[in-house]
């Protein structure tokens, strides 16, 4: 154990870090990106940096960064809608599709003509597909369309997107992780489709039991257990058992932890008071997210992000980054048949909403980095990438929904006028 007055000094660091960690959300929420702001904080901070905590300290700060990972990751799961599954679903779906496969497609393009290999590239692609449906839901909620079609239409495509990208993650992480040059190639495609199909069981997990579990515990055997007053921390207690069960269980078969944690929070997210339950631990929830992104930027190298090389690639790789999603704003149409000029208004910002990345895309690129998949530079260039793209993402989204309520309006009003002409 280190001397008392090292502990001491210590604590006093860890109280200027968070601090750091408070001022850096606190700046970034100027532009709807508080994690932004706190990644910049453990980046300036963190080992890379002025590296105020010792070893032991950083390594606390990653585990429970790891562990608030997990429960974000859940609580994306216990958001699902299934309203608004149903009734954006076949679109959404379409444009997470579109809004997974476009970046790894431009990434890998980009990275190609920049001088690395199809490896390089559709890894480094793919730290740019995910949107963060943590980050979707509050730029929606921040602009009033939370419960407006226009709300969940962005909520169900970045759900749907952050699904797809965990595969991916899956994939990439234990699939490509494990490939070398003296592997076979059929245990190479093995060791690619395990975690695809491990994948494929954990979301069928899911669909067999999303229906079962609320059943049980709302009008089953189980409501004798869970009774009031303690009913709320019985299914909190549930809800964490079955989270990290699932977590565990998807990581050791061969999939992603991260997709065990979306299931775990999608199975409760049906069941009567589970979110009502978690909104009173948002606060606790919120530290641990920010102490998250604050791990999140203790990983980046710091002094390569401003190294000519690797700023320049970052810089360029903005744009498969942005466009790369952007472009899904073309499948958002006005009645199912053709485009009017309100509908790409409304294109404009569903597109400008899946701009916005969040916590997936870093641990995407972490993840790759760690498993060798990619060199210092083209993770430098991803971070760049997502940190401009998530700044940029809420500034440009709030003229483009003025843009689109000013067309709507004179739309409706047009209408409305012909419709009065026509009693006439």
């Amino acid at each position: 154990a280190p001397p008392p007055m090292e502990s001491l000094r210590d604590l006093a660091l860890l109280a200027v870090t968070l601090s750091a960690l408070v001022f850096g959300g606190w700046a970034g929420a100027y532009v709807d990106a508080p994690l932004v702001g706190e990644i910049v904080a453990g980046m300036l901070l963190g080992p890379s940096g002025a590296s105020l905590l010792p070893t032991y300290a950083n390594d606390a700060v990653n585990l429970v960064g790891n562990l608030a990972l997990v429960l974000l990751v859940m609580e994306g799961g216990l958001g699902v809608d299934v309203d608004s599954l149903k009734r954006v679903g076949p679109v959404a779906c379409l444009i997470a599709v579109a809004g997974t496969a476009l970046p790894i497609a431009l990434g890998t393009a980009f990275m190609t003509v920049a001088g690395y290999d199809a490896t390089t590239g559709v890894v480094a692609g793919t730290a740019l597909s995910s949107t963060s449906i943590g980050m979707a839901s509050r730029l929606m909620k921040t602009y009033g369309e939370q419960n407006t079609e226009l709300g969940a239409l962005v909520c169900v495509a970045a759900m749907a997107d952050d699904v797809l990208s965990l595969v991916i993650l899956a994939i990439i992480s234990k699939g490509l992780g494990s490939g070398d040059s003296d592997t076979s190639a059929s245990t190479f495609a093995l060791a690619v489709a395990t975690p695809a199909l491990v994948s494929v069981g954990v979301v069928v997990v899911a669909a067999g039991t999303f229906q079962l579990v609320p059943f049980l515990i709302n009008h089953g055997i189980l409501p004798k257990v869970f009774t009031e007053p303690s009913r709320n921390l019985r299914v909190l207690g549930a809800l964490f058992a079955t989270t990290l069960a699932l977590t565990y269980g998807a990581g050791e078969l061969g999939s992603t932890h991260l997709l065990g944690a979306f299931v775990g929070g999608l199975i409760f997210s049906n069941v009567d008071g589970t979110r009502t339950a978690w909104t009173t631990h948002e606060p606790t929830a919120s530290w641990l997210y920010s102490v998250f992104f604050l791990s999140v930027g203790f990983r980046i190298p710091l002094t390569d992000m401003f190294e000519v090389t690797g700023f320049g690639l970052g810089m360029g790789y903005v744009f498969p980054a942005v466009f790369g999603k952007l472009a899904v704003g073309l499948l958002v149409r006005d009645d199912g048949y053709s485009w009017n000029s309100t509908m790409s208004a409304k294109g404009w910002v569903v597109g400008w909403c899946m701009v916005g990345r969040g916590e997936l895309g870093f641990v995407m690129a972490q993840s790759a980095r760690e498993s060798g998949l990619i060199s210092e530079k083209p993770y430098v260039a991803c971070i760049w990438a997502l940190l401009v793209a998530t700044v940029a993402s809420p500034m440009v989204l709030k003229k483009a929904l003025v843009r689109w309520k000013n067309a709507d309006e004179h739309l409706k009003q047009e209408e409305g006028n012909e419709a009065t002409e026509v009693q006439l």
